[in-house]
């Protein structure tokens, strides 16, 4: 009788293997070799799951979705109504304030990296670019319910702006040494949001 495999549950060992390399050496040193050596698998079981650092790095990127709508679903939860602290906790989940966001954050610079070549990576890219601004649209819709959107400020130019913000932000986070500090980041984007009821 054939023997029957758990290839989700692999995936999931691979994929902690995967993360626990990244948050030990960064991100740049996720290969097919250095998660094959943190699973004691060997390099031609895992690449029956991830035949190259493509296909690594778009799991890890769809791992980070699914983490930051998790974050952002909990924080709608605990807050329990619509308030600005809640479009602020929930910007701030796109942000690398935390060694995981960091983290989170270098995977998909990964992603952008290798959109530059390679055409699956570049249509997940933009999917995943439109998931953040939609999470931004969806912030902003939030203050103009909450009367925190200015006159004369339209929905759509104040999104483009607002995640042109915090994609630079990432950038600036990200930097060696970083140009911000996680709360001086977090000032930023409260300054910016209570700029947006002026």
């Amino acid at each position: 009788m054939p023997k029957v495999v758990d290839h989700e549950g692999r995936r999931a060992e691979l994929a902690g293997a995967l993360w626990r390399v990244a948050l030990r050496d960064g991100f740049d040193a996720v290969s097919v070799r250095s998660v094959a050596k943190e699973s004691d698998w060997s390099a031609g079981a895992l690449r029956h799951y991830f035949p190259d650092k493509t296909e690594m790095v778009l799991f890890a990127v769809d791992f980070v979705v699914e983490s930051v709508r998790q974050r952002i679903g909990g924080a709608g939860a605990a807050a329990g109504s619509l308030s600005p602290e809640l479009v602020q906790d929930t910007l701030e989940q796109l942000l690398p304030l935390d060694d995981e966001r960091r983290l989170e954050s270098e995977a998909w610079f990964a992603l952008v990296a290798l959109a530059r070549r390679d055409p699956s990576a570049a249509r997940r890219r933009a999917e995943v670019d439109e998931l953040i601004r939609g999470a931004v649209d969806s912030a902003l819709a939030g203050l103009a319910e909450l009367g925190r959107l200015g006159p004369g400020r339209t929905r759509a130019a104040e999104t483009a702006r607002l995640h042109a913000l915090l994609d630079g932000m990432v950038v600036q986070l990200l930097a060696r040494p970083p140009r911000l500090s996680p709360q001086e980041a977090r000032d930023i984007l409260a300054g910016h949001l209570a700029e947006l009821a002026a």
